[in-house]
């Protein structure tokens, strides 16, 4: 893979931030983590028949910084994995996954700069197992300078350019990379709730695929409260999109973000609808739990996509005093607008944990995610339900153990692609 212009300016900026950071600051917190965690499965192709029992051993490694002072912010995590197969299941991959934010220029500061950086793992399509073979990684990489002033007692004037390339590890047909900016408005009603009007526009380029280039402008309007215990934002606009293959469209551009506190109880809910691509993604949101709902995925052409999606959460410690509980719920909806193709997720996932002791934990989850894909060259359909038990152990010294074991059932319309998988294992780490 390519070095990009985008990464040699993160390295440049990456290197003046640690150069200009006091040798001891107050905001600061850095750790890492090695763990070994050895699994057996009894059905390591996830097939109906001829099933393969297996152990697979996985070695990792992360690291996470956290760094805050009066010019900039910083929070990193990332790991590194490898899993071995003693049947040879599969072929051994190195795996990186983990996500930073930059930001040098806080509020009060007319200059800044943003940067942003994330690789992740994802199917390569959305009905594919999850096996090391059917996935991808997909980095993206933004970096945004922008500048603000104040213009009257409650008003701002801001403007932002920005640039982000998107990188494939194995698929690199599906790269492209977006550069544009936005301007905009900000008025303050009072300290927790402003109106902000602002414009947005950018050029999308597909490194392998010039036919799907298209131009994107956007008009959007939104508030902003801030409460003690409840928080929301709104914002509801026009997106306009250009290009050669589809010439020009108008969608409807939403956003809904709201958060209840309640102490013991919290309720979160988003939904939004916007226009996006099948390499930029569909990571609009996860549901929050044991394993990742309305995920992203990848397809196998580019296209424009209207993406819609809804989340709701509610988390609880009412339940008792040493348990937590979670109930959630997802809808995706992905419709390609040259290609016929619509997908169509829902989900939902709800678990516990309790506190056995200051240092140990047992907890359990349930999740079931329902699938259909409507395609003129296919259509497929699946339910997976997945059941988690596990106990974890933090010893003195930074060391961690985790037992843990997964029930899998998938099953299909057409009978293909079902399967049932048992997988058990223990994980042994040490937090540095």
């Amino acid at each position: 893979m390519k070095k990009s212009p985008i990464a040699l300016l993160i390295a440049a900026c990456t290197s003046a931030t640690a150069a200009a950071a006091p040798t001891a600051p107050a905001g600061q917190d850095f750790g890492a983590t090695l763990s070994l965690s050895a699994q057996h499965t009894d059905n390591a192709l996830k097939t109906e028949t001829d099933k393969l029992s297996e152990q697979q051993n996985e070695l990792a490694a992360s690291a996470f910084a956290i760094y805050n002072n009066e010019y900039i912010a910083l929070d990193a995590n990332y790991a590194v994995s490898e899993m071995r197969y003693e049947e040879d299941s599969q072929q051994a991959r190195t795996r990186t996954i983990g996500k930073t934010d930059l930001v040098v220029g806080k509020t009060h500061n007319p200059f800044d700069l943003k940067i942003s950086h994330s690789i992740q793992k994802l199917p390569k399509t959305s009905t594919a197992l999850d096996l090391e073979e059917e996935t991808d990684e997909k980095q993206i990489l933004t970096v945004q300078p922008g500048f603000r002033t104040r213009i009257t007692g409650a008003d701002n004037f801001f403007i932002n350019a920005s640039a982000t390339e998107v990188e494939y590890r194995f698929e690199e047909q599906k790269n492209s990379s977006r550069t544009g900016g936005s301007v905009g408005i900000v008025h303050g009603f009072s300290a927790v709730d402003s109106l902000s009007f602002y414009v947005t526009q950018s050029d999308v380029e597909f490194e392998f695929s010039p036919d799907v280039d298209y131009s994107q402008t956007m008009a959007v309007l939104a508030f902003d409260t801030r409460l003690r215990r409840l928080s929301y934002r709104i914002e509801a606009g026009q997106s306009r999109t250009d290009s050669s293959r589809l010439g020009q469209n108008d969608d409807p551009y939403y956003a809904l973000q709201a958060n209840y506190d309640a102490g013991l109880h919290q309720l979160e809910f988003s939904a939004n609808q916007q226009i996006t691509d099948s390499s930029r993604g569909f990571s609009a949101s996860d549901v929050p739990g044991e394993i990742s709902g309305g995920s992203d995925v990848t397809a196998e052409q580019l296209d424009q996509v209207l993406l819609q999606h809804m989340q709701l959460r509610w988390s609880s410690t009412a339940l008792c005093e040493r348990c937590t509980s979670y109930i959630s719920v997802f809808r995706d909806e992905h419709e390609f607008q040259s290609l016929a193709r619509n997908e169509e997720r829902t989900g939902g996932a709800l678990g516990m944990a309790y506190q056995l002791s200051r240092n140990a934990t047992l907890g359990l989850n349930a999740t079931r995610t329902e699938q259909r894909v409507d395609a003129s060259a296919n259509e497929g359909e699946f339910t997976l339900d997945q059941l988690t038990l596990y106990y974890s152990y933090a010893f003195s010294g930074g060391i961690r153990l985790r037992l843990f074991g997964m029930q899998y059932e998938r099953s299909t319309e057409d009978n293909l692609g079902d399967y049932e998988e048992l997988r058990a294992g223990i994980t042994l780490g040490y937090n540095f």
